[in-house]
């Protein structure tokens, strides 16, 4: 699958916020935050979690909650703070806000909820 980005909005519990160009990855389960941008967000870590990373490497990383707004739509979501990098967008982030990706014309596109 080729790589998009699109951008969205990031808001922190103190209502800190920020527009983010975020890169879609879709093998990623969570958002991906670099610690630099957590911090600004003032993002508070609830736990930490083994991750394997893209390369196969295994780590712990703490995860927060933040608020994502992509157009108008708004979901809070569990992120993983990184020591740096781009911000990418997962696959829990955009299936919490029904939407999926469309990789050939590199768009997001809303998804059919089921029960």
């Amino acid at each position: 699958m080729g790589q998009f980005r699109v951008t969205g909005r990031l808001t922190g519990p103190t209502g800190r916020g920020e527009e983010v160009d975020f890169l879609i990855d879709t093998g990623s389960m969570l958002l991906g935050l670099p610690r630099a941008l957590a911090d600004r967000l003032r993002l508070v870590p609830q736990l930490d979690r083994r991750v394997m990373l893209a390369g196969g490497v295994m780590t712990r990383l703490p995860v927060a909650d933040v608020r994502l707004t992509l157009g108008d739509e708004s979901v809070m979501t569990p992120c993983y703070i990184t020591p740096e990098g781009t911000p990418l967008l997962g696959a829990v982030a955009l299936q919490s806000l029904f939407l999926g990706v469309d990789p050939v014309n590199e768009r997001l596109v809303p998804i059919q909820a089921y029960i």
